[in-house]
């Protein structure tokens, strides 16, 4: 993973001009509580979600019913794209972390979309970027990776720096299991992060940043 990947989140909406994106939220939007499900896994993509506010996380349940965390997504992102591209049945549920906004653009409409802006290919290159950002999380030692998830995780929700999360989702996102992330978090310090029972608070922003690029350049 190199030094300044994490830094590397983009949107929808950095892909379109502003008008474009507006022409999207203008579609009924609804705000959601936090622990709602927006989309679930297994049913059919009739629609996207265009989310204009919040943040939330996409989870996969395997055939075994173990849970995988597997990202978060902020302002700007389209939710439930990839089930109008396989075979229309969603992949993962999308649950919000905290009250969401949301417009509802019918399937239909947003494929129209993706063909008057050509977003076909650059569509196809942030799904690409996404699946690198899932894989580089297994990579290192475990108080990196978790450094660096909570990273990317500030930087999709624009400064956010406090997430109702816990240890296990944590172990579910960055694949060990939850004593590992506490050892993890122990060794990045109350200085770095605090955890409570269902909440993370990055408390030194620079400070983990300086830590993790220490160990990607070392």
């Amino acid at each position: 993973m190199s030094e300044e990947s994490y830094f590397s989140v983009r949107t929808l909406r950095d892909l379109v001009t502003g008008e474009a994106w507006r022409g999207l939220t203008r579609y009924p939007s609804w705000s959601y509580p936090a622990d709602r499900t927006l989309l679930r896994q297994g049913t059919r993509g009739t629609h996207v979600l265009a989310l204009t506010s919040g943040m939330v996380k996409v989870v996969r349940t395997d055939r075994d019913g173990r849970q995988r965390l597997l990202a978060f997504r902020g302002p700007g992102e389209i939710l439930g794209e990839m089930a109008l591209q396989h075979g229309g049945e969603r992949l993962a549920d999308v649950r919000t972390m905290s009250t969401c906004k949301a417009s509802v653009v019918p399937a239909e409409d947003f494929r129209r979309f993706v063909d008057d802006h050509q977003l076909a290919y650059p569509l196809a290159v942030l799904a690409s970027s996404r699946l690198r950002e899932q894989t580089e999380v297994y990579d290192g030692a475990v108080h990196e990776r978790l450094a660096m998830a909570l990273l990317r995780l500030v930087e999709v929700s624009g400064g956010v720096c406090s997430f109702s999360l816990t240890r296990e989702e944590l172990a579910q996102h960055v694949g060990v299991g939850r004593n590992s992330v506490t050892k993890a978090l122990l060794r990045l310090g109350p200085e770095r992060v605090e955890a409570t029972k269902n909440r993370v608070h990055v408390t030194g922003l620079d400070d983990l940043r300086k830590m993790l690029a220490g160990s990607l350049s070392a």
